[in-house]
């Protein structure tokens, strides 16, 4: 496929994919959680009209498969931890992209990154950096990948929304 069109399909980086679809079930459960990892079993079944025991085991169903992969600590606002929060839209010119998608996975000052279709857009990084200066040396260090043609650089200035739970 072009790069105006939908990526391949070899750029989705999304982890471990379950062989089965998720039911609406599991779908309700994935949003309580999103909201409050914390809520007990017993709430989240009374919330899917489900057993503790039957949530219990579509949990575990879930971390087996890889939907639910870890428990997170958020220490609070990147602001208030003094770090310098951008997003990078970069352009992979080779093929497969994921190979260079995955490089990112243990760069430290990722947070998220995405494979994604667009027309000029094939991955976004989210990255904490400790100062302006930090992100203009990982920007430097990102251009050295071979296979990267562009990158757009946009520190954020204001949160907004965070649903993210970065």
């Amino acid at each position: 496929m072009s790069k105006t069109s939908a990526a391949p399909a070899d750029c989705n980086m999304g982890g471990n994919v379950a062989a089965r679809r998720l039911d609406e079930i599991d779908e309700q459960l994935l949003f309580l959680l999103e909201r409050d990892a914390r809520k007990p079993v017993v709430a989240l079944a009374k919330a899917v009209g489900l057993s503790r025991t039957a949530v219990q085991g579509r949990l575990a169903r879930l971390e087996d498969e890889g939907t639910i992969r870890g428990y997170t600590v958020v220490r609070g606002r990147e602001r208030e931890r003094g770090l310098v929060r951008a997003v990078l839209l970069l352009c992979i010119g080779t093929r497969p992209c994921a190979t260079v998608i995955r490089l990112f996975e243990n760069w430290p000052e990722v947070v998220a990154c995405w494979s994604v279709a667009g027309p000029t857009i094939d991955a976004v990084l989210v990255v904490d950096t400790a100062s302006t200066e930090a992100l203009g040396e990982l920007r430097a260090k990102l251009a050295d990948v071979p296979g990267i043609t562009s990158i757009t650089t946009a520190p954020v200035l204001k949160t907004v929304v965070d649903r993210l739970g970065t």
